[in-house]
Protein backbone atom coordinates (compact mmCIF):
# COMPACT_ATOMS: atom_id res chain seq x y z
CA UNK A 1 0.00 0.00 0.00
CA UNK A 2 1.29 3.36 -1.02
CA UNK A 3 2.26 5.72 2.22
CA UNK A 4 2.72 9.51 2.17
CA UNK A 5 6.39 11.11 3.35
CA UNK A 6 6.61 13.84 5.58
CA UNK A 7 6.87 16.45 2.93
CA UNK A 8 4.55 14.75 0.28
CA UNK A 9 6.60 11.93 -1.81
CA UNK A 10 4.58 9.11 -2.09
CA UNK A 11 6.65 5.75 -2.21
CA UNK A 12 5.31 2.31 -2.62
CA UNK A 13 6.92 0.98 0.91
CA UNK A 14 8.52 2.05 3.41
CA UNK A 15 12.41 1.14 4.43
CA UNK A 16 13.10 0.45 7.83
CA UNK A 17 15.35 3.22 9.24
CA UNK A 18 18.46 1.91 10.72
CA UNK A 19 21.99 3.15 11.32
CA UNK A 20 24.07 2.93 8.21
CA UNK A 21 25.53 -0.15 7.39
CA UNK A 22 28.95 0.86 5.77
CA UNK A 23 29.26 4.66 7.01
CA UNK A 24 29.59 7.32 4.62
CA UNK A 25 32.87 7.21 2.21
CA UNK A 26 33.67 4.16 3.69
CA UNK A 27 36.83 2.45 2.38
CA UNK A 28 36.72 -1.56 3.51
CA UNK A 29 33.44 -2.23 2.00
CA UNK A 30 33.74 -5.66 -0.24
CA UNK A 31 30.71 -7.72 0.10
CA UNK A 32 28.50 -9.23 1.19
CA UNK A 33 27.41 -6.07 3.59
CA UNK A 34 24.63 -4.37 2.03
CA UNK A 35 25.10 -0.86 1.16
CA UNK A 36 22.53 1.84 1.37
CA UNK A 37 22.07 3.37 -2.11
CA UNK A 38 19.99 6.80 -3.28
CA UNK A 39 19.11 5.66 -6.63
CA UNK A 40 17.82 8.12 -9.80
CA UNK A 41 16.58 6.31 -12.66
CA UNK A 42 14.64 7.65 -15.59
CA UNK A 43 12.50 10.32 -14.52
CA UNK A 44 9.76 9.21 -16.67
CA UNK A 45 9.00 5.96 -15.15
CA UNK A 46 10.36 2.67 -13.45
CA UNK A 47 8.22 -0.14 -14.32
CA UNK A 48 8.28 -3.90 -14.66
CA UNK A 49 5.61 -4.12 -17.37
CA UNK A 50 4.73 -1.51 -19.36
CA UNK A 51 6.56 -1.23 -23.04
CA UNK A 52 9.02 1.56 -21.64
CA UNK A 53 12.28 1.01 -22.50
CA UNK A 54 14.41 3.09 -20.07
CA UNK A 55 12.21 1.81 -17.40
CA UNK A 56 12.00 -1.56 -17.75
CA UNK A 57 15.65 -1.61 -18.03
CA UNK A 58 15.89 0.74 -14.68
CA UNK A 59 13.51 -1.51 -12.91
CA UNK A 60 15.84 -4.39 -13.79
CA UNK A 61 18.71 -3.04 -12.15
CA UNK A 62 16.74 -1.41 -8.65
CA UNK A 63 15.37 -5.26 -8.24
CA UNK A 64 18.79 -7.05 -8.45
CA UNK A 65 20.34 -5.06 -6.26
CA UNK A 66 17.46 -5.28 -3.76
CA UNK A 67 17.65 -8.76 -4.11
CA UNK A 68 21.40 -8.91 -3.13
CA UNK A 69 20.10 -7.18 0.03
CA UNK A 70 21.40 -3.51 -0.89
CA UNK A 71 19.05 -1.00 0.68
CA UNK A 72 17.73 0.89 -2.11
CA UNK A 73 15.54 4.76 -2.09
CA UNK A 74 14.70 5.11 -5.66
CA UNK A 75 13.59 8.80 -6.32
CA UNK A 76 11.23 8.74 -9.83
CA UNK A 77 9.25 10.56 -11.79
CA UNK A 78 6.09 7.55 -12.36
CA UNK A 79 6.22 3.95 -10.63
CA UNK A 80 4.11 1.56 -12.13
CA UNK A 81 5.47 -1.91 -10.54
CA UNK A 82 3.11 -5.21 -10.64
CA UNK A 83 5.68 -7.48 -8.51
CA UNK A 84 5.89 -7.82 -4.55
CA UNK A 85 8.86 -5.24 -3.78
CA UNK A 86 11.69 -6.24 -1.81
CA UNK A 87 11.69 -5.52 1.79
CA UNK A 88 14.99 -3.38 1.42
CA UNK A 89 13.08 -1.00 -1.51
CA UNK A 90 11.08 2.10 -1.34
CA UNK A 91 9.90 3.08 -4.75
CA UNK A 92 9.89 7.55 -4.14
CA UNK A 93 7.15 8.88 -6.85
CA UNK A 94 8.15 12.44 -7.42
CA UNK A 95 5.71 13.38 -10.28
CA UNK A 96 6.83 14.22 -13.84
CA UNK A 97 9.41 16.39 -15.30
CA UNK A 98 12.94 15.01 -14.66
CA UNK A 99 13.70 13.71 -18.31
CA UNK A 100 11.96 17.41 -19.59
CA UNK A 101 13.52 20.18 -20.11
CA UNK A 102 13.70 24.02 -18.47
CA UNK A 103 11.46 24.32 -15.36
CA UNK A 104 9.64 21.14 -15.10
CA UNK A 105 13.24 19.73 -15.06
CA UNK A 106 14.70 22.44 -12.25
CA UNK A 107 11.23 21.49 -10.22
CA UNK A 108 12.21 17.87 -10.25
CA UNK A 109 15.63 18.70 -8.98
CA UNK A 110 14.66 20.28 -6.70
CA UNK A 111 11.93 17.17 -5.45
CA UNK A 112 14.80 15.28 -5.87
CA UNK A 113 16.86 17.18 -3.25
CA UNK A 114 14.50 17.57 -0.85
CA UNK A 115 13.82 14.03 -0.62
CA UNK A 116 17.45 13.06 -0.51
CA UNK A 117 17.27 15.70 2.57
CA UNK A 118 15.06 14.17 4.08
CA UNK A 119 16.20 10.69 4.29
CA UNK A 120 19.71 12.03 4.62
CA UNK A 121 18.46 13.35 8.02
CA UNK A 122 18.37 9.78 9.45
CA UNK A 123 20.55 7.68 7.64
CA UNK A 124 24.06 8.22 5.61
CA UNK A 125 24.20 6.36 1.76
CA UNK A 126 27.01 5.13 0.60
CA UNK A 127 26.59 6.22 -2.82
CA UNK A 128 24.01 8.01 -5.31
CA UNK A 129 23.77 6.43 -8.66
CA UNK A 130 21.87 7.76 -11.12
CA UNK A 131 20.30 5.59 -14.50
CA UNK A 132 19.91 6.45 -18.15
CA UNK A 133 19.26 9.29 -18.64
CA UNK A 134 22.28 10.37 -17.61
CA UNK A 135 22.28 13.13 -19.53
CA UNK A 136 19.34 15.45 -18.40
CA UNK A 137 21.85 16.82 -15.29
CA UNK A 138 19.12 15.48 -12.22
CA UNK A 139 22.23 14.07 -10.01
CA UNK A 140 23.37 17.71 -10.20
CA UNK A 141 21.14 18.49 -7.56
CA UNK A 142 23.12 16.90 -5.18
CA UNK A 143 26.46 18.53 -6.24
CA UNK A 144 27.81 19.60 -2.62
CA UNK A 145 26.90 16.22 -0.63
CA UNK A 146 29.47 14.58 0.62
CA UNK A 147 28.65 11.14 -1.39
CA UNK A 148 30.43 9.16 -4.21
CA UNK A 149 28.06 9.39 -7.42
CA UNK A 150 27.96 6.63 -9.89
CA UNK A 151 26.69 7.73 -13.68
CA UNK A 152 25.03 5.18 -15.82
CA UNK A 153 25.35 3.32 -17.78
CA UNK A 154 25.19 5.88 -20.54
CA UNK A 155 23.87 4.91 -24.09
CA UNK A 156 24.50 6.12 -27.22
CA UNK A 157 22.01 9.01 -28.86
CA UNK A 158 20.23 8.36 -31.84
CA UNK A 159 21.37 10.62 -35.15
CA UNK A 160 20.90 14.02 -33.94
CA UNK A 161 19.47 14.54 -37.96
CA UNK A 162 18.36 12.92 -40.95
CA UNK A 163 17.14 9.38 -41.48
CA UNK A 164 17.00 7.77 -38.64
CA UNK A 165 16.85 10.40 -36.38
CA UNK A 166 15.24 10.09 -33.39
CA UNK A 167 14.27 14.05 -33.77
CA UNK A 168 15.84 16.63 -34.92
CA UNK A 169 17.98 18.11 -32.47
CA UNK A 170 19.40 21.75 -32.31
CA UNK A 171 22.69 22.59 -32.08
CA UNK A 172 22.30 24.83 -29.06
CA UNK A 173 20.75 21.60 -27.49
CA UNK A 174 23.29 19.68 -28.07
CA UNK A 175 25.84 22.12 -26.43
CA UNK A 176 23.47 21.94 -22.91
CA UNK A 177 23.54 18.67 -23.15
CA UNK A 178 27.51 18.46 -23.58
CA UNK A 179 27.68 20.85 -20.50
CA UNK A 180 25.24 18.73 -18.25
CA UNK A 181 27.15 16.13 -19.15
CA UNK A 182 30.90 17.42 -18.28
CA UNK A 183 29.27 18.98 -14.71
CA UNK A 184 28.46 15.55 -13.68
CA UNK A 185 31.00 14.14 -14.73
CA UNK A 186 33.49 16.11 -12.71
CA UNK A 187 31.58 15.16 -9.77
CA UNK A 188 31.11 11.35 -10.22
CA UNK A 189 33.04 8.82 -9.17
CA UNK A 190 32.62 6.14 -11.72
CA UNK A 191 31.29 6.52 -15.09
CA UNK A 192 29.28 3.58 -16.48
CA UNK A 193 29.28 2.61 -20.69
CA UNK A 194 26.88 0.60 -21.96
CA UNK A 195 29.32 -0.54 -24.83
CA UNK A 196 32.26 1.29 -26.51
CA UNK A 197 29.47 2.75 -28.60
CA UNK A 198 28.88 5.09 -26.05
CA UNK A 199 32.16 6.49 -25.51
CA UNK A 200 31.18 9.61 -27.24
CA UNK A 201 29.58 10.20 -24.42
CA UNK A 202 33.03 10.92 -21.86
CA UNK A 203 33.60 14.71 -20.99
CA UNK A 204 36.87 15.72 -21.86
CA UNK A 205 38.55 14.51 -18.68
CA UNK A 206 39.19 17.39 -16.00
CA UNK A 207 41.93 17.29 -12.73
CA UNK A 208 40.00 14.32 -11.41
CA UNK A 209 38.83 11.84 -14.24
CA UNK A 210 36.08 9.17 -12.90
CA UNK A 211 36.99 5.72 -13.52
CA UNK A 212 35.34 4.42 -16.60
CA UNK A 213 33.72 0.90 -16.65
CA UNK A 214 31.89 -1.45 -19.28
CA UNK A 215 28.34 -2.48 -17.78
CA UNK A 216 25.53 -3.43 -20.21
CA UNK A 217 22.08 -4.01 -19.04
CA UNK A 218 21.21 -7.78 -18.20
CA UNK A 219 18.53 -10.08 -18.76
CA UNK A 220 16.95 -12.70 -16.70
CA UNK A 221 18.33 -15.91 -18.09
CA UNK A 222 15.54 -18.23 -16.49
CA UNK A 223 12.72 -16.45 -17.94
CA UNK A 224 14.49 -15.76 -21.28
CA UNK A 225 15.53 -19.22 -22.91
CA UNK A 226 15.49 -21.32 -25.64
CA UNK A 227 12.18 -23.22 -26.05
CA UNK A 228 12.15 -26.97 -25.32
CA UNK A 229 11.18 -28.09 -29.06
CA UNK A 230 12.70 -26.77 -31.70
CA UNK A 231 10.60 -26.64 -34.65
CA UNK A 232 12.39 -25.85 -38.21
CA UNK A 233 10.69 -22.92 -40.31
CA UNK A 234 11.87 -19.98 -41.89
CA UNK A 235 9.99 -17.02 -39.77
CA UNK A 236 11.83 -14.23 -39.37
CA UNK A 237 10.74 -11.64 -35.98
CA UNK A 238 10.52 -7.59 -36.04
CA UNK A 239 9.64 -6.80 -32.71
CA UNK A 240 10.03 -2.99 -31.91
CA UNK A 241 8.21 0.41 -32.60
CA UNK A 242 6.98 0.82 -35.89
CA UNK A 243 9.26 4.02 -36.72
CA UNK A 244 11.32 4.74 -39.52
CA UNK A 245 14.64 4.87 -37.21
CA UNK A 246 13.87 0.86 -36.41
CA UNK A 247 14.11 0.02 -40.21
CA UNK A 248 11.10 -1.26 -40.71
CA UNK A 249 10.84 -0.08 -44.56
CA UNK A 250 14.39 -1.37 -44.73
CA UNK A 251 13.33 -4.26 -43.93
CA UNK A 252 9.93 -4.74 -45.93
CA UNK A 253 12.41 -4.04 -49.14
CA UNK A 254 14.59 -6.93 -48.26
CA UNK A 255 12.00 -9.42 -48.10
CA UNK A 256 10.41 -8.18 -50.58
CA UNK A 257 13.68 -9.14 -52.56
CA UNK A 258 13.59 -12.67 -50.85
CA UNK A 259 10.06 -14.28 -50.78
CA UNK A 260 9.64 -15.48 -54.21
CA UNK A 261 12.91 -17.37 -53.73
CA UNK A 262 11.48 -18.71 -49.92
CA UNK A 263 8.03 -19.53 -50.14
CA UNK A 264 7.92 -20.61 -46.69
CA UNK A 265 9.21 -17.45 -45.29
CA UNK A 266 7.41 -15.78 -43.37
CA UNK A 267 8.03 -11.74 -41.66
CA UNK A 268 6.27 -11.55 -38.64
CA UNK A 269 6.28 -7.75 -37.13
CA UNK A 270 5.25 -7.26 -33.34
CA UNK A 271 4.78 -3.41 -32.50
CA UNK A 272 2.98 -0.24 -33.38
CA UNK A 273 3.74 2.91 -33.63
CA UNK A 274 3.82 6.35 -35.97
CA UNK A 275 4.37 4.40 -39.09
CA UNK A 276 1.65 1.28 -38.77
CA UNK A 277 -0.23 2.96 -41.47
CA UNK A 278 1.97 3.24 -44.16
CA UNK A 279 3.55 -0.08 -43.65
CA UNK A 280 -0.24 -1.51 -43.87
CA UNK A 281 -0.72 0.59 -46.94
CA UNK A 282 2.21 -1.23 -48.52
CA UNK A 283 1.24 -4.81 -47.31
CA UNK A 284 -2.00 -3.81 -49.53
CA UNK A 285 0.06 -2.65 -52.46
CA UNK A 286 2.60 -5.70 -52.42
CA UNK A 287 1.93 -9.21 -53.45
CA UNK A 288 5.56 -9.82 -52.77
CA UNK A 289 4.56 -9.02 -48.68
CA UNK A 290 1.93 -11.41 -49.10
CA UNK A 291 3.65 -13.14 -46.54
CA UNK A 292 3.80 -10.64 -43.68
CA UNK A 293 1.86 -10.59 -40.80
CA UNK A 294 1.53 -7.76 -38.58
CA UNK A 295 1.02 -8.83 -34.18
CA UNK A 296 0.35 -5.74 -33.21
CA UNK A 297 1.60 -4.41 -29.92
CA UNK A 298 3.06 -7.95 -27.98
CA UNK A 299 1.75 -7.71 -24.26
CA UNK A 300 5.30 -7.83 -22.03
CA UNK A 301 4.42 -11.56 -20.93
CA UNK A 302 4.20 -12.55 -24.27
CA UNK A 303 7.17 -11.14 -25.52
CA UNK A 304 9.35 -14.16 -24.55
CA UNK A 305 7.58 -16.69 -26.12
CA UNK A 306 7.02 -14.94 -29.55
CA UNK A 307 10.68 -15.01 -29.50
CA UNK A 308 11.33 -18.65 -28.87
CA UNK A 309 8.98 -19.34 -31.79
CA UNK A 310 10.94 -17.11 -34.63
CA UNK A 311 13.63 -18.63 -36.65
CA UNK A 312 15.57 -15.25 -37.08
CA UNK A 313 15.14 -12.06 -35.24
CA UNK A 314 15.82 -9.00 -37.15
CA UNK A 315 16.51 -5.72 -36.01
CA UNK A 316 17.94 -3.46 -38.78
CA UNK A 317 17.77 -0.13 -36.82
CA UNK A 318 19.65 3.06 -38.33
CA UNK A 319 21.47 3.32 -35.07
CA UNK A 320 19.98 1.59 -31.96
CA UNK A 321 21.59 2.52 -28.70
CA UNK A 322 21.62 -1.00 -27.72
CA UNK A 323 19.20 -3.07 -28.35
CA UNK A 324 17.46 -5.18 -25.74
CA UNK A 325 14.96 -7.20 -28.07
CA UNK A 326 18.28 -8.33 -29.74
CA UNK A 327 19.12 -9.39 -26.58
CA UNK A 328 15.90 -11.47 -25.63
CA UNK A 329 16.28 -13.29 -28.88
CA UNK A 330 20.42 -14.17 -28.13
CA UNK A 331 18.89 -15.33 -24.50
CA UNK A 332 16.11 -17.40 -26.35
CA UNK A 333 19.20 -18.94 -28.49
CA UNK A 334 17.97 -16.76 -32.00
CA UNK A 335 20.25 -15.71 -34.37
CA UNK A 336 20.08 -12.26 -34.83
CA UNK A 337 20.15 -10.17 -38.20
CA UNK A 338 20.97 -6.70 -37.04
CA UNK A 339 22.89 -3.29 -38.20
CA UNK A 340 26.38 -2.59 -37.77
CA UNK A 341 25.71 0.77 -35.74
CA UNK A 342 24.96 1.70 -32.57
CA UNK A 343 25.04 -0.41 -29.63
CA UNK A 344 23.82 -3.34 -31.87
CA UNK A 345 27.44 -3.62 -33.53
CA UNK A 346 28.54 -4.12 -30.10
CA UNK A 347 25.93 -6.43 -28.92
CA UNK A 348 25.43 -8.52 -31.64
CA UNK A 349 28.35 -11.00 -31.53
CA UNK A 350 30.01 -11.87 -34.80
CA UNK A 351 29.36 -15.86 -34.95
CA UNK A 352 26.07 -15.29 -33.03
CA UNK A 353 24.55 -13.49 -35.94
CA UNK A 354 25.66 -11.07 -39.53
CA UNK A 355 25.56 -7.58 -39.38
CA UNK A 356 24.83 -5.10 -42.34
CA UNK A 357 24.84 -1.13 -42.88
CA UNK A 358 21.75 0.40 -42.22
CA UNK A 359 19.70 0.78 -44.95
CA UNK A 360 21.15 -1.71 -46.98
CA UNK A 361 18.61 -3.90 -47.98
CA UNK A 362 20.10 -5.77 -50.47
CA UNK A 363 22.35 -6.40 -48.04
CA UNK A 364 20.19 -7.27 -45.61
CA UNK A 365 18.13 -10.02 -47.45
CA UNK A 366 21.21 -11.40 -48.44
CA UNK A 367 21.80 -12.17 -44.71
CA UNK A 368 18.01 -13.42 -43.75
CA UNK A 369 18.49 -15.94 -47.27
CA UNK A 370 21.17 -17.26 -45.69
CA UNK A 371 20.03 -17.87 -42.51
CA UNK A 372 16.66 -19.15 -43.27
CA UNK A 373 18.00 -21.43 -46.12
CA UNK A 374 20.20 -23.05 -43.75
CA UNK A 375 18.90 -24.81 -40.20
CA UNK A 376 22.54 -26.10 -39.07
CA UNK A 377 23.93 -22.51 -39.20
CA UNK A 378 20.35 -20.92 -37.57
CA UNK A 379 21.50 -23.92 -34.41
CA UNK A 380 24.88 -23.04 -34.02
CA UNK A 381 24.44 -19.03 -33.94
CA UNK A 382 21.80 -19.63 -31.52
CA UNK A 383 23.71 -21.61 -29.10
CA UNK A 384 26.58 -19.37 -29.50
CA UNK A 385 24.48 -16.35 -28.02
CA UNK A 386 22.82 -18.55 -25.43
CA UNK A 387 26.19 -18.96 -23.72
CA UNK A 388 27.48 -15.51 -24.45
CA UNK A 389 24.09 -14.36 -22.32
CA UNK A 390 24.94 -17.05 -19.74
CA UNK A 391 28.78 -15.92 -19.05
CA UNK A 392 28.19 -12.00 -19.71
CA UNK A 393 24.69 -10.66 -19.79
CA UNK A 394 22.72 -12.82 -17.05
CA UNK A 395 21.91 -10.21 -13.87
CA UNK A 396 24.14 -12.55 -12.06
CA UNK A 397 27.05 -11.33 -14.00
CA UNK A 398 26.18 -7.89 -14.40
CA UNK A 399 24.91 -7.67 -10.87
CA UNK A 400 28.65 -8.90 -9.87
CA UNK A 401 30.15 -6.33 -12.03
CA UNK A 402 28.11 -3.84 -10.91
CA UNK A 403 28.95 -4.38 -7.40
CA UNK A 404 33.12 -3.91 -8.53
CA UNK A 405 31.73 -0.73 -9.49
CA UNK A 406 30.30 0.18 -6.30
CA UNK A 407 33.88 -1.21 -4.40
CA UNK A 408 36.18 0.56 -6.94
CA UNK A 409 33.79 3.83 -5.90
CA UNK A 410 33.89 2.94 -2.06
CA UNK A 411 37.83 2.95 -2.32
Amino acid sequence: MSVLGRQGFQATRRVDIRPPLTGRGCAEWSGPVPLRLFVIPPSAMVTDHLPHGDGLVAWAFIRELAHRGHVLHVAAGSVDVRQELPATLALHRLGDGGAAGGLGRLRYMRRVRRLYSELARSQAFDLVHQLNPVDVGVSLALADQPVGLVLGPYWPDWAPAGVGADRETSAAALRVKGILRAAQQRRATSVLLSTPAAAAKLAAPGRRAPAVRELSAGIDDDLWRPPLQESPGQDVLFLANLEVRKGIHVLLDAFGRLSSELPGARLLVGGAGPEEEPVRRRLRESSALARVELLGRVPHDRVAATMQACDVYCLPSYGEPFGMTALEAMACARPVVATNAGGLGHLVPDAGGVKVAPGDAAALAAALRDLLVDQGLRRAMGEHNRRIVETRYAWGRVGDRLESVYRDALT
